[in-house]
């Protein structure tokens, strides 16, 4: 088994070298949980990428072209038609909860691996080094800086597109919701937006956020 499946003969199996092993519905999730762990904003951004219709769904062509980019970007070689339809369909009977046979967005935050909620994890960290003040419920200044600039991808100074994305599904996830769908996280995007978005730019700039996290004229509470 070793030297048939052991393609480069260093001794080990790969994950690559897994995947051609396995039956389909196994191999690509040995495909799927071979990747990196995927930030918030990075899951978003291949989601608005292959939801190509903007529908709010991965649909079955949608999941094929996402498996198929996948595929060339591990270089597994070329692949059939025919053979991308029986992965789609194993995909869909692991992971398609409700079998309306497409993928909403809790259903693929499942299929492929995902870092910890920022948000949660900065909670746990401000606990476990005992940094909140009793009864504080909201943010210092250098708090809201290191939240901010984790979501500032691009490092220009606001939030937008899958960058807002990112960082309210981590934020509707804090808050418990954790069966978050498209419909749910554009209508909370529209409503921070009119809340936050004073001059009208479609943007949330770095003031506009801290304004609505920090409110009291953004000075309270102190270090």
């Amino acid at each position: 088994m070793m030297a048939r499946y052991d393609q480069n003969k260093d001794g080990k199996i790969e994950m690559r070298e897994l995947a051609e092993i396995l039956p389909p519905e196994e191999s690509f999730l040995v495909l799927f949980r071979s990747q990196q762990p995927l930030s918030s904003i990075e899951f978003m951004e291949i989601w608005r990428r292959f939801d190509s219709d903007s529908s709010g769904f991965i649909e079955v062509n949608e999941l094929k072209s996402f498996m198929k980019h996948l595929i060339t970007k591990n270089q597994l070689g070329d692949i059939s038609d025919d053979k991308l339809d029986e992965y789609a369909k194993s995909i869909l009977k692991l992971f398609d909860a409700n079998n309306d046979g497409k993928l909403e967005l809790k259903e693929m935050a499942k299929l492929l691996p995902t870092k910890e909620n920022f948000l949660k994890q900065f909670q746990k960290r401000c606990e476990e080094a005992n940094v909140a003040k009793p009864g504080q419920k909201t943010l210092t200044r250098s708090e809201f800086e290191r939240v901010f600039s984790y979501y500032d991808k691009d490092k220009n100074g606001t939030i937008e597109g899958d960058e807002l994305n990112g960082f309210l599904k981590d934020l509707m996830e804090h808050e418990g919701n954790e069966e978050l769908n498209m419909t749910e996280l554009e209508k909370c995007c529209g409503m921070l937006l009119k809340v936050c978005d004073k001059n009208g730019d479609g943007i949330i700039q770095k003031t506009e956020l801290e304004m609505f996290i920090r409110p009291s004229d953004c000075q309270e509470p102190q270090e």
